[in-house]
């Protein structure tokens, strides 16, 4: 099954998409059960799905860096700046170090 997505707006994209037989198999039943009115509505389903799911990703990756943050700072791993312009300081030299 092969199915033309056009759109009238010029700001959305026109793209054709050759399925599957077991795509179409899925897709198909979505359709004709009503669950999607058109195969465009089922993959922009999908792309949202994709969309959060790359999100939630990128939280559960932040979760994990504030974690270690934390431990690090549990265990006393840090270091104090007490006068303007020293974290700079400290980052560009951490930086010239690691070239």
């Amino acid at each position: 099954m092969e199915h033309l997505m056009t759109e009238e707006s010029p700001s959305q994209a026109t793209v054709q998409v050759q399925l599957e037989p077991d795509e179409s198999a899925f897709v198909e039943p979505q359709i004709s059960n009503g669950i999607y009115a058109s195969a465009e509505d089922m993959l922009r389903a999908g792309l949202r799905l994709l969309a959060q799911n790359e999100r939630l990703e990128r939280v559960k990756e932040l979760r994990t860096m504030i974690d270690d943050a934390d431990r690090s700072v549990d265990a006393g791993d840090f270091r104090e700046f007490s006068k303007p312009g020293d974290l700079t300081a400290f980052i560009v030299a951490e930086a010239k170090a690691r070239r």
